[in-house]
């Protein structure tokens, strides 16, 4: 595929997220009520003459009025409709060439940029991508979108760590065994913006962040049109949790709005069909209830004694704060921020060394180093995307640094207090409308383990939930490796499974497995 040059900037001044009828009624409100002059009360009958001259004065005036208004929908009409238009934003895209070398021979891919609404060279707003295609029916195979968690986590930690057709090593690559991409598309997302090689301004919460994935998505389906119609899957983990529903409802609602007649001029229906979701942080109040418990009477106990008195004891601070959070229609900024003041410490407890993501490793975290104690795919992966033939590979800026873990963007998402949410209440809306969830989860995991996960599930009101709460744990695909839980036909519409033998980062330490489930979740093919 050839390098396309950089579109022309293209800037809208409404707003993305409100339905084009809305805002053009809207506007029209506006103009009339400000160019619009009624008479004066007529203090007695007036002459005839008068009567004439106020008619054709008014004639005159919504004949002037209306050529406004045609005038001013046609240019609204073109600059909505073009917004989404191919060459009509920043685009930046190459095809790299042998710095990922596949299990079958080189592997095709595309990489680089997409400007969002409002990027321009001053002012950039660009997420970075890379684009495996699968190695079978490209064309019509369902397309994954993979993110990172954090928040400030990398996109590409995945497919370089797990998924992609090769894995970063600590010599550089090896072709991938256990690569998604033998049947699916792989769409690897540095979002938000500041993660990765994504770069421009910064958003500060996950709402905002969606809308800008979804401003990405409407564009990567215009560059690539044929793959519009294929199965679309959004994949995360960690903090993923939260990001999934919130990208997962504004794909649904404006899929719902362009039903309807009232969607956004020159988007595309976005075909999600599912979510799937690892050891995921979708809910405050039980993330710090169980984090807390896990790190005091765990399989593994992280804090002693004294630390787990101290941290219950802060505990009921926490939760009021959430709650006094919540009571805020639209949540509070300021109440939220401080909720996450409250809450966050007591992550921050002596673990002696037991390592939170993986209570079976022990590491002494060194604080000029943060990727030290996580797996040795993370700083394999960094070195990788540092490399400056990678990244002229990939057509990113040398000049411009990768790292797996932004602390800028994790700063401003705090300073925000979006981690103080409840997000898995997006999932009701979506489970109702048929768009299916699953959950796979590592048991090591004492950060975001599996009972503050199933804690929250437990409470989703869906058509599912009944059965939910009363279906049986399945070994599967033996005894020893995981169990399966699941609601409706095939792989099923509410899906549980918790993995013995893996931790925060699962496909990382069950590459194998999560493969499988993977194959059996995207093609709806049943767990036995």
């Amino acid at each position: 595929m050839s390098t396309p040059t950089p579109a022309a900037e293209f800037h809208v001044d409404c707003d993305l997220n409100e339905p084009a009828q809305m805002r053009a009624t809207g506007t029209l409100k506006s103009k009339f009520e400000q160019n619009t002059v009624l008479p004066q009360q007529w203090s007695s009958a007036p002459p005839p003459h008068a009567t004439r001259s106020w008619i054709n004065g008014a004639w005159y005036r919504l004949i002037a009025l209306a050529l406004a208004f045609a005038l001013f929908l046609w240019h609204y009409l073109a600059r909505e409709s073009s917004h989404f238009n191919a060459n009509a934003f920043y685009v930046n895209i190459t095809s790299p060439q042998n710095i990922c070398p596949a299990v079958d021979g080189p592997g095709i891919s595309h990489s680089g940029y997409i400007g969002l609404r409002g990027d321009s060279d001053a002012a950039p707003k660009r997420l970075f991508f890379w684009y495996s295609e699968a190695e079978h029916d490209a064309e019509s195979a369902p397309v994954i979108m993979t993110i990172g968690g954090g928040p400030g986590t990398s996109g590409m930690m995945n497919p370089m760590m797990a998924q992609g057709p090769c894995v970063a090593t600590e010599n550089g690559t090896t072709p991938n065994p256990n690569r998604w991409t033998e049947h699916f598309n792989l769409l690897a997302l540095d979002h938000p913006v500041g993660v990765g090689f994504s770069y421009g301004t910064l958003v500060n919460n996950s709402r905002d962040a969606a809308r800008d994935a979804y401003d990405f998505l409407q564009k990567f389906f215009r560059l690539y049109p044929h793959l519009r119609r294929n199965k679309f899957v959004l994949s995360g983990g960690s903090y993923g949790g939260t990001y999934v529903p919130h990208i997962a409802t504004v794909i649904h609602e404006q899929n719902l709005a362009l039903a309807s007649g009232k969607g956004h001029l020159g988007a595309v229906h976005i075909n999600l069909e599912s979510m799937m979701v690892s050891n995921p942080l979708s809910d405050a109040t039980s993330h710090f209830t169980w984090f807390l418990q896990t790190a005091c009477y765990g399989r593994v106990e992280m804090y002693n004694a004294s630390t787990c008195a101290e941290m219950y004891q802060r505990l009921p601070k926490c939760l009021d704060s959430i709650r006094f959070a919540e009571q805020v229609p639209g949540w509070s900024v300021e109440r939220r921020a401080a909720a996450h003041d409250m809450c966050w410490p007591l992550r921050g407890g002596d673990t002696h060394g037991t390592v939170g993501e993986d209570v079976r490793k022990k590491c002494i975290e060194d604080e000029d180093d943060p990727l030290g104690c996580l797996p040795q795919g993370f700083r394999s992966t960094q070195a990788f995307f540092n490399n400056p033939d990678v990244k002229a590979a990939l057509g990113v800026a040398d000049n411009l640094n990768f790292s797996m873990i932004s602390e800028e963007v994790f700063a401003e998402f705090a300073k925000h207090g979006d981690i103080i949410q409840a997000a898995y209440l997006l999932y009701e809306p979506l489970l109702t409308a048929g768009i299916r969830l699953l959950h796979y989860v590592g048991a090591q995991d004492a950060n975001c383990n599996p009972h503050g996960i199933m804690s929250f599930l437990k409470l989703l009101q869906s058509p599912f939930q009944e059965e939910f709460l009363r279906a049986p744990d399945v070994p599967w695909p033996s005894a020893s490796e995981a169990t399966v839980r699941v609601v409706g036909e095939g792989a099923g519409n509410m899906t549980w499974i918790l993995i013995d033998g893996a931790g925060h980062f699962v496909a990382h330490d069950q590459p194998k497995l999560v493969k499988s489930i993977v194959e059996h979740w995207v093609q709806n093919v049943p767990f036995n």
